[in-house]
């Protein structure tokens, strides 16, 4: 698969999902309560805006996804390769009328033990409009501008930290959020776009340690991060390693600057 072909895909189910939340009143129910998470319709319906993507290509998949687990469409070929699939990052806040959430697709070749190294090209489109995408050793891209960007006019250091629901905080995470005026805390609810923010030179870091994240979280952003020459690793400072679709309950730094990412990396690793 070409990155034009997941482009065009993501494209798709972006415009799908757009046309369905403008036209249905209950797309926030919540259909199915998981272990650390609900399945709501918009979910659903994002799956099935995937599914139709591919049925109208003649494609099989292996799909790694966050709602339908990992399986083959259509049920019973034989797939010619995987994507792993997150229908809605940032779900509650499709669900609040905010618009800050995305579809994010990784794409690998491979069919079986696919590492977070097996990802080839992926797209995060965030409902909003803007497109991040990358091939593996050729870069990364938001709408054709090639990451990161330069940012004009920032002033302050700005960070993404996820504590909420934490079974332990790092005491020096909690001083740095106190603090100085030269930095901002933002917390927007959309981890995969977050770390495509980070990649575009906006956020400077996303620090998570809840033990929440799974590796559809985060496939696609991941691999876009890396190509703009960021560092996702956990909070030891490891790099994702592990099978994507046997990734969970992850805590992560991605820094776009090692400097960065060195200096998240001692404060969480405090005691």
């Amino acid at each position: 698969m070409e990155i034009k072909d997941l482009l065009e895909i993501s494209a798709e189910i972006r415009d799908s999902i757009r046309t369905y939340l403008s036209e249905s009143t209950d797309h926030g129910e919540v259909v199915k309560i998981r272990a650390q998470d609900v399945t709501r319709r918009v979910d659903l319906f994002a799956e099935e805006a995937l599914e139709n993507a591919l049925q109208s290509r003649n494609l099989c998949a292996r799909i790694i996804s966050e709602e339908l687990g990992d399986h083959v469409y259509p049920e019973g070929c034989e797939p010619e390769f995987t994507l792993i699939f997150d229908p809605i990052d940032g779900s509650t806040n499709a669900t609040l009328g905010i618009p800050f959430f995305c579809s994010s697709i990784a794409y690998s070749p491979n069919v079986a033990h696919i590492a977070f190294d097996d990802i080839q090209a992926s797209v995060v489109a965030t409902i909003y409009g803007k497109t991040y995408y990358a091939v593996k050793g050729e870069h990364a891209w938001v709408d054709g501008t090639q990451l990161p960007r330069v940012i004009t006019g920032k002033t302050k250091r700005a960070f993404s930290i996820y504590t909420y629901g934490a079974s332990s905080i790092p005491e020096p995470l909690l001083q740095f959020f106190q603090g100085n005026r030269k930095k901002v805390i933002r917390v927007l609810g959309s981890i995969a776009m977050e770390i495509c923010l980070v990649a575009e030179g906006a956020l400077d870091a996303v620090i998570d340690v809840r033990d929440l994240v799974n590796g559809y979280d985060i496939a696609g952003a991941a691999l876009i991060l890396r190509e703009a020459g960021g560092t996702i690793t956990d909070l030891e400072g490891d790099e994702l390693r592990t099978e994507v679709g046997e990734t969970h309950n992850l805590s992560l730094i991605a820094a776009l600057k090692p400097d960065i990412h060195a200096e998240m990396h001692e404060i969480v690793s405090s005691k």
